[in-house]
């Protein structure tokens, strides 16, 4: 009893022809409002996969209530008496709107978890290609920080290779300045002798100007001196 007041809606139990098919009515009605949103559900939004169980069930439990509607309807049809083509008619119409309302809900229902996985697969492969692309990224701003350190090292490399070029410039140069300085030198230590000598003689040659000229002079002075004595 309790269950079939659940699957019917109703606080007491349908015994009537009418009020099985006016139940029947009200389900079907339902059942077709229920699958229009069913379809338009959009599983690639957050959140909607909540809504898709709690929609899938509700609308099983609405099939599963038309069913044991259907089936009472069915029981009252063949203990009826009077216009049994008729009622049958009626029965046949309301199976066939279930069987309807099955193969549809099945269908939706397919549809939508395969639109469900093919959602996951694509957002799995895009967080693949997101990832792949960070991952490239991530190497290729490595390979450009290696790069640019050993850009780096070259320059240090080729700055210190200059400054050893100019040193070396430098140091040949000076080494010249210093051959240049020994070669004076040298020079001035081969002539330096020669002065000397030369000094020497002139020296020599003054000291023998000075006798000479004492000579002569004293000799100019005793013939000074004769001569006065004479007169």
């Amino acid at each position: 009893r309790e269950r079939e007041r659940e699957y019917t809606g109703h606080s007491r139990p349908l015994h009537t022809m009418e009020e099985l098919r006016r139940e029947a009515r009200r389900l079907e009605h339902a059942l077709d409002s229920a699958m229009v949103q069913f379809g338009r559900l959009d599983l690639s939004e957050p959140g909607s996969s909540g809504a898709f169980e709690a929609r899938a069930e509700e609308i099983e439990g609405m099939l599963q209530n038309l069913q044991d509607v259907n089936d009472q309807l069915s029981r009252q049809a063949s203990s009826a008496t009077g216009s049994a083509a008729s009622t049958m008619h009626v029965l046949q119409r309301h199976r066939e709107i279930l069987h309807d309302f099955m193969q549809e809900f099945s269908k939706t229902k397919h549809n939508l978890k395969l639109a469900d996985e093919r959602q996951q697969l694509l957002s799995s492969v895009r967080e693949d290609i997101i990832e792949h692309r960070s991952s490239a990224r991530s190497a290729t701003d490595t390979l450009l920080r290696e790069r640019n350190a050993i850009h780096n090292s070259d320059r240090a490399i080729n700055e210190i290779l200059g400054q050893a070029e100019s040193a070396k410039f430098n140091l040949n140069s000076q080494r010249t300045v210093f051959y240049n300085v020994g070669s004076k030198l040298g020079l001035l230590s081969d002539i330096a002798p020669k002065i000397n000598n030369l000094i020497s003689s002139i020296g020599r040659r003054k000291s023998r100007d000075k006798l000479i000229m004492g000579l002569v002079v004293g000799g100019c002075t005793s013939l000074f001196l004769l001569y006065s004595m004479s007169q």
